[in-house]
């Protein structure tokens, strides 16, 4: 089969970065290589990926490194989500987000929908998620407009009083959500993703109905930052984990580990 060097020589520059964190030239690239291409031909590649905006070069004489843009079509194809990680040991998962630099949240995952709407005495609303439960102040519109949503998922319901403005109930279901908070750590790389722009929404389980699939880049992230969005099973519990960082983060690395020690 024939080798597609343009890719080859790509994926081996992200490889030598998400590894050593340092640019890298095109002799040192040839020799890390399996397959034998000379720097010659290396140093053609890399021109053809600076220009097509896959690589650049962060000093006139030093070595190159993967562009944001081309992290993203990376993580894209690299990373799968087909099934829930196991995780059972909470000191692991502490130590891989600090060695890899990565803040992460995992909460409860039971599947919420909204049962039924109770009035009572046109007080308050009771919405009955079978086994937790929301009080809003009584309104007979809101009222007649959840009824029209039972059924929904409780993160669906999330997104739905975010779009409408009903902000006391968005208010209850983060309380709720909250509540299910099983494991946070590294809020610092929050920090700096935010930079003080919407970091308590980050650092909120609602914060992943935004995510439209397991991973999210701009805008919801700025450039060069990225979140997973991934089913686990932790401490044998159905949970969510969501993770935050840059995307020169070696989230392989990072997911494997817990795969491997479940």
């Amino acid at each position: 089969m024939k080798v597609d060097k343009r890719d080859l020589i790509l994926e081996s520059i992200i490889h030598a970065y998400l590894e050593a964190n340092e640019p890298i030239g095109s002799s040192e690239l040839g020799m890390r290589m399996n397959v034998s291409i000379p720097a010659s031909t290396i140093r053609v590649y890399f021109k053809k990926l600076s220009d097509e905006g896959a690589i650049t070069q962060l000093h006139i004489s030093g070595g190159r490194i993967p562009t944001a843009s081309a992290m993203e079509i990376y993580w894209q194809n690299r990373l799968e989500f087909s099934s829930a990680i196991s995780i059972n040991n909470s000191d692991l998962l502490n130590f891989l987000v600090y060695e890899n630099g990565i803040y992460c949240m995992i909460f409860g995952n039971q599947k919420l929908f909204l049962k039924e709407v109770l009035n009572l005495k046109d007080r308050f609303l009771i919405l009955d998620f079978d086994i937790q439960s929301i009080s809003i102040k009584f309104s007979s519109k809101v009222e007649k407009f959840l009824n029209n949503l039972v059924g929904t998922s409780l993160d669906e319901l999330d997104h739905i009083s975010m779009q409408v403005g009903l902000s006391e109930l968005r208010a209850k279901i983060k309380a709720l959500k909250r509540s299910e908070i099983l494991f946070q750590e590294n809020e610092k790389i929050a920090f700096e993703i935010c930079k003080d722009d919407n970091i308590k929404a980050i650092l909120d389980p609602s914060f992943g109905a935004n995510f439209k699939g397991n991973l999210a880049f701009s805008p919801l992230f700025p450039t060069g930052y990225m979140g997973v969005k991934a089913d686990v099973i932790y401490e044998g519990k159905p949970a969510m984990m969501l993770c935050a960082s840059s995307v020169y983060s070696d989230y392989e690395k990072f997911l494997n580990i817990l795969k491997e020690a479940a």
